[in-house]
């Protein structure tokens, strides 16, 4: 099944295996993080009870005692203990929708926050959908200083102005060291909503090293190296094996061939642009890898994709980034990663964008006076990159601080270091675009296409009819 990370809140519709959007995706990015039957998602951990208000500092004053030879002027009197001087208590709560591990990767956080700025007191509180959480918040039931939200949610939030834009807490210069990408996945109408926590949900090429020893750069070399692997196999009679291998009827592995030819999934102003020539330009391109064409790549699923490729039955496969945790633990596949092919030959290729999704930090309007400094206290204080880079040691989240980034964590690890690099060559839409809703519009004539029913041009049409519907 599709497996993206828990951060994206991702969950499967049925039929195929396709990552959607609500929860972040409920119902791509929670998974961040598909066509067969929906496995049910874990239960969520119960909410934790409010975590301990932090020791506040008292000072004592001592009073001062003249010296012993200096006789009092009067009979001394007993003086009163002066009262202790107690700080401040400022309150934030902060919502997140977490898996348990990482729900208590951030109590650990906050403790840690309350420690260095005891004034601070924070309460961290789950919710168990974004469903959940939006009705809750507008029947009056909660209430949040800041919260962790999917792409579904922030948009939500900004269209019901329930959330304060980051210029009141921060300057450009403190946004600007984040990750382009995820920046733009919470900015509408010149403003940014949020700030990015971690990143993903983009696709990536992995292939079998023990069969391909340098990965193609271009559509050009993949459909000529899948063709010649999957002509040798057949010819050394060494059974069934595929050159290439893509989840043939999730319309998420076709995203990534728009931008070469100059589309997206939305304009400027968040309009779908489905019904285009590059819609059509990259279902062809797409549909040529199909078995039925050129014969480099089996019509199958997603977890028929992943079953022949840990059988070493496939040379390449394209997948997700939620794919490293899980094919780190197959012992016996000799694997690696490489950046999605440019589209056309070398000299004139142009680059892949697989669709990238983010989980954001986001503010409430409410949170104002000294509730607005400490939510801004704690954001500069976990967004700093090495507590992202925390994330990474611990969870295999990407961090979205450019410093992070850039750290030996990174670079020298070579799966995260491509991981990296093609998330932030990727591209996003901005708050209030539900994705899960465009790739659906995109699912059944995707499906009519691979199964020959519909030519490019008529399923770019019925996808846009769909969406507008």
């Amino acid at each position: 099944m599709v497996r993206p990370n828990a951060q994206y809140n991702l969950i499967k519709s049925p039929g195929q295996l396709c990552p959607t959007l609500t929860g972040m995706l409920a119902g791509l990015l929670v998974l961040l993080v598909a066509c067969t039957p929906p496995t049910p998602p874990p239960t969520p951990p119960p909410s934790p009870t409010p975590w301990p208000t932090p020791t506040v500092i008292s000072v004592q004053f001592e009073t001062a005692v003249p010296p012993e030879k200096t006789p009092p002027l009067t009979p001394p009197t007993s003086i009163p203990d002066t009262p202790a001087l107690t700080a401040p208590q400022i309150n934030i709560t902060i919502w997140e929708n977490l898996p348990e591990a990482q729900a208590q990767g951030l109590a650990n956080h906050i403790e840690s926050f309350q420690n260095e700025f005891p004034p601070y007191a924070v309460t961290q509180q789950h919710y168990a959908s974004p469903e959940n959480f939006t009705s809750s918040l507008i029947a009056g039931e909660l209430e949040f200083d800041l919260a962790l939200v999917s792409p579904v949610l922030l948009g939500n939030l900004w269209a019901t102005e329930q959330i304060a834009p980051m210029s009141d807490f921060f300057p450009a210069s403190f946004t600007k060291d984040f990750a382009r990408v995820p920046l733009l996945g919470a900015t509408r109408n010149g403003s940014l909503w949020g700030l990015p926590d971690t990143a993903g949900f983009h696709l990536l090429l992995f292939y079998n090293r023990d069969l391909v020893d340098t990965p193609p750069t271009t559509t050009d070399g993949l459909i000529s190296l899948a063709q010649e692997l999957t002509k040798n196999n057949q010819a050394n009679n060494k059974g069934p094996r595929w050159g290439l291998a893509v989840n043939s009827y999730d319309p998420l592995w076709v995203v990534p061939w728009l931008a070469p030819y100059g589309g997206w999934l939305t304009d400027e102003n968040g309009q779908p642009t489905l019904n285009t020539p590059a819609m059509e330009s990259a279902i062809t391109l797409y549909l040529s890898w199909q078995g039925r064409l050129t014969g480099i790549a089996p019509v199958a699923t997603y977890e028929e994709v992943r079953h022949r490729f840990l059988n070493g039955d496939i040379a390449m496969m394209i997948d997700g980034e939620w794919a490293m945790a899980e094919l780190a633990r197959a012992d016996k596949l000799n694997w690696g990663v490489a950046l999605l092919p440019n589209v056309g030959e070398a000299e004139k290729s142009q680059p892949a964008a697989p669709l990238v999704l983010a989980r954001y930090w986001v503010v409430s309007r409410k949170a104002t006076g000294d509730r607005a400094l400490a939510s801004a206290a704690f954001l500069e204080y976990i967004t700093q990159p090495e507590k992202q880079l925390q994330q990474t040691v611990q969870f295999g989240l990407l961090p979205t601080r450019l410093q992070a980034l850039d750290d030996v964590l990174i670079v020298n690890d070579s799966a995260l270091r491509i991981s990296s690099s093609q998330m932030q060559a990727g591209r996003t839409v901005p708050p209030g675009i539900n994705v899960e809703e465009l790739l659906n519009a995109m699912r059944e004539p995707l499906r009519g296409v691979i199964d020959g029913e519909l030519t490019p041009q008529e399923a770019a049409e019925m996808m846009q009819n769909n969406v507008e519907n």
